[in-house]
C-alpha cells in the first residue's frame, strides 16, 4: 500500500512538472492557457501580445503574435500559472455568458 501511494505520488508530481514545462518547448505559436481569474488573464494575454483563441472557466487558451518569449511574457504580466493548451482545453469547460 505505501508503495502504492508514493509511486502515485512521483507520477503526480511528475506530470505536473511535465505540464509546466510544456509551454516553454515546442515551435512557436503552440497554445497555452493562462490559469485563474479570466478578466485578469485576459489583460494579461493582451500585455504579453498574445491572442485569445478560447475562454474556459478559470482559464484562457491562446497564442503569441509572435515568435519569442511568450511565456516569459505572460508571468511578468501577472500570469499566476501557465500550462499547455491543448490538455488544458480538455480539463477546463467552455465558459459560458
Amino acid at each position: 500500500m505505501k508503495r502504492t501511494l508514493i509511486g502515485a505520488v512521483i507520477a503526480l508530481l511528475a506530470w505536473a512538472a511535465i505540464m509546466l514545462a510544456m509551454p516553454f518547448v515546442g515551435p512557436s505559436g503552440r497554445q497555452v492557457a493562462v490559469v485563474g481569474d479570466t478578466g485578469k488573464a485576459l489583460r494579461t494575454i493582451a500585455d504579453a501580445g498574445g491572442r485569445v483563441v478560447a475562454v474556459r472557466k478559470n482559464a484562457v487558451i491562446a497564442v503569441a503574435n509572435d515568435d519569442g518569449g511568450f511565456v516569459w511574457r505572460l508571468y511578468r504580466n501577472g500570469a499566476p500559472l501557465v500550462i499547455e493548451g491543448r490538455i488544458a482545453a480538455a480539463c477546463f469547460p467552455v465558459a459560458k455568458p
